[in-house]
């Protein structure tokens, strides 16, 4: 899905600055990725997609994907007291964050935006009124979300994400291996949760920074799927 030509048409129509994307994790390395990016440079682009995420599925799913390993941040720091554990909790994150990022208010908060999103999507999850959690909403599990790598999300966003304690990664983990991810995916969800980004990856695995970040992509794939399977099988599509 990341070299559909129909969606990189539709995304090469929003005028981002920069050359032509050619492949969609393009996006996520310009909006900070692996910090990549300078900061400000970094945090505006990320501005411009999310101007469009209130109305633009893609753009939206987009944000979904950039903000990824700070929802499953806080799904682990939130699951031992949510019901249901890990599931239960980054099931509410991911319905909390597509809610929040539909409804950012881009033009009175401009800047700061990753690190502002993942702030407002665990208060919707954890402290605002708890009907937001069964409010029906739209669907951002399976097959339509996009197969994008998350972003590095502790350099993109600084201080505001929230960041897991190392057991409760390793729990998470634990979790994810128990429920059949490999011992090769668990590795390159511990570098993103660990910060480490594509091109470190890359050198201690002997390839390079892309193919790193596909297997990263195709890592947190299969987390969400496991992640996500309550959903599924609640109805939702």
């Amino acid at each position: 899905m990341c070299g559909n030509r129909r969606l990189l048409r539709q995304v090469n129509a929003w005028g981002l600055p920069g050359l032509p994307i050619g492949h969609l994790d393009e996006l996520l390395i310009r909006s900070g990725l692996d910090g990549r990016s300078d900061d400000d440079d970094s945090d505006h682009y990320l501005a411009l997609i999310q101007q469009r995420a209130a109305t633009d599925e893609l753009a939206a799913r987009v944000m979904l994907q950039r903000l990824m390993p700070a929802m499953l941040s806080i799904a682990t720091k939130r699951a031992p007291i949510t019901d249901n554990g890990t599931i239960g909790a980054f099931e509410a994150v991911v319905s909390a964050a597509w809610v929040v990022i539909r409804r950012y208010p881009i033009d009175r908060r401009p800047v700061h935006v990753a690190g502002n999103l993942v702030r407002d999507i665990e208060y919707a999850a954890f402290v605002r009124d708890k009907r937001l959690k069964s409010a029906t909403i739209e669907t951002v599990v399976g097959d339509r979300v996009l197969d994008l790598a998350g972003a590095n999300h502790a350099r993109a966003n600084g201080s505001h994400d929230p960041v897991a304690a190392d057991g409760e990664v390793e729990a998470l983990l634990a979790d994810l291996a128990r429920s059949g991810l490999s011992t090769a995916d668990i590795q390159m969800l511990r570098s993103v949760m660990n910060d480490v980004n594509s091109a470190e990856a890359g050198d201690a695995l002997g390839i390079n920074a892309r193919s790193a970040r596909n297997r990263r992509a195709s890592a947190l794939k299969r987390a969400r799927e496991v992640l996500t399977v309550s959903v599924e099988d609640g109805g939702c599509s």
